[in-house]
């Protein structure tokens, strides 16, 4: 009898620290002003020389209030990283969820009205002499309602090494959040899409897209979110369709006086609620490259 427990206090032992093996980093969470919990996390249980790691900072704001994409739109600031990694390691760029319309104080921007996670994939070097290693970055982000409140913080992950070559297991509660994420994320427009932008006056952009497939419903459903700073976010969009194909969508757009001067493409996302023809998708990532007469060089 007292085998049989030793045996089976063994076994629960041995299941809990597997378990926590098998946890991912992460910091503690942090309440902050118009923020319920920011905290920087990762599905890695170790890091594997040569393979990619990917850390995910969780913004979950306060009722009422919400945080802005990589395109904030003319108010708000996008959330930034400046990370201090070890010798040989180098940070992607970040992953973005697609974003939604959020107001601030009456004025359209571009943002999260509720938790969402930022996600950075970060190279290691084929050859990690340390044991364990410590992940930094400096984080600053912007949660606004009715007023604003930015804010700035330093994160710190600490990893050991895995010096074997059996793959470390991920944390599955991130691994599928984060794969969720990554899945999320606005495909390119396919090569069959055609987009021509024209500056129809300083303040006046029209940009026709040409949708193979694509299904007449009500136009005013569509929208373009900009993220290079060219399109005004608080000004009303009126999209149409033009012509006799039912697959060409025509954007008017108004374009901000601090619009870049001599930009070469307008790039952002398109929505669509019903999601683009044969993507799977309610977000599309374009790139229109301007004529090249359009702006004054």
């Amino acid at each position: 009898m007292v085998t049989k427990a030793l045996n089976k206090s063994l076994l629960t032992s041995s299941i809990v620290v597997v378990a926590w093996l098998c946890q991912g980093a992460e910091t503690e969470p942090k309440q902050k002003e118009g923020l319920k919990r920011i905290q920087l996390v990762t599905d890695a249980t170790a890091v594997t020389p040569g393979e990619p790691i990917t850390v995910g900072l969780i913004l979950d704001p306060e009722e009422g209030y919400h945080t802005y994409w990589k395109g904030p739109g003319i108010v708000g600031v996008a959330t930034t990283f400046e990370w201090t990694l070890p010798e040989g390691f180098t940070a992607g760029e970040v992953i973005w969820p697609p974003p939604g319309k959020t107001d601030m104080a009456g004025i359209n921007a571009h943002g999260y009205r509720s938790e969402t996670c930022l996600l950075t994939e970060i190279e290691t070097p084929s050859t990690i002499p340390e044991d364990e290693v410590t992940i930094l970055v400096k984080c600053a982000w912007m949660a606004c309602a009715t007023s604003c409140h930015p804010g700035l913080e330093n994160f710190s992950l600490t990893l050991p090494v895995n010096h074997s070559h059996v793959p470390s297991p991920a944390d599955e509660n991130y691994r599928e959040r984060f794969q969720n994420i990554r899945d999320s994320e606005p495909p390119s427009a396919p090569d069959d899409w055609k987009m021509t932008p024209r500056l129809v006056n300083p303040e006046t952009i029209e940009l026709d897209v040409i949708i193979p497939g694509l299904d007449r419903i009500d136009a005013e459903e569509f929208y373009f979110f900009s993220y290079d700073m060219q399109v005004d976010s608080n000004s009303p969009q009126q999209v149409s369709f033009t012509g006799d194909l039912n697959s060409t969508l025509r954007f008017r757009l108004t374009r901000p006086d601090f619009a870049p001067a001599n930009p070469e493409a307008l790039s952002g996302v398109l929505f669509h609620p019903e999601g683009w023809p044969g993507l799977h998708s309610n977000w599309i990532e374009i790139t229109a490259p301007w004529p090249s007469d359009t702006f004054e060089k």
